[in-house]
């Protein structure tokens, strides 16, 4: 059975553009070679390294992000996480999606490794003060 000459261009050049599309999101992809680190990931482990070598580590403001971040960032750089309701309403942080870090101590420097930074929060649903 034969196409009509229309349904066949339609076909060819439905075909032509996924070839192309192909090709490009190949070309755009990286070299396949999972295990290479990247230039980013490089920098920060060697950061990483050089703060845990000398014992201090650099403070990060987290002001503005949601709780759960901050306190991924904070622990992974080996600093413990002190989280104050900054309504004093003493409420649990049960989901730590729900809370925004509104002040922090200390805001930035070198600590110790190991030493407390303190989050105040409060959650993403209370009026903004």
């Amino acid at each position: 059975m034969k196409l009509p000459a229309t349904r066949t261009r339609l076909a060819v050049g439905a075909a032509t553009a996924a070839l192309a599309a192909t090709a490009f999101l190949a070309g755009c992809s990286d070299s396949g070679a999972e295990d290479e680190p990247t230039a980013v990931e490089t920098t920060t482990e060697s950061s990483t390294e050089d703060e845990a070598a000398s014992g201090q580590v650099e403070v990060i403001d987290q002001t503005h992000l949601l709780l759960a971040t901050a306190q991924d960032t904070l622990e992974a750089r080996g600093l413990t996480v002190e989280v104050v309701d900054s309504t004093g309403q003493g409420r649990t942080f049960d989901d730590p999606t729900l809370w925004v870090v509104v002040a922090q101590e200390p805001l930035t420097g070198e600590v110790e490794a190991g030493s407390v930074v303190t989050l105040d929060v409060r959650r993403t649903d209370d009026p903004a003060s």
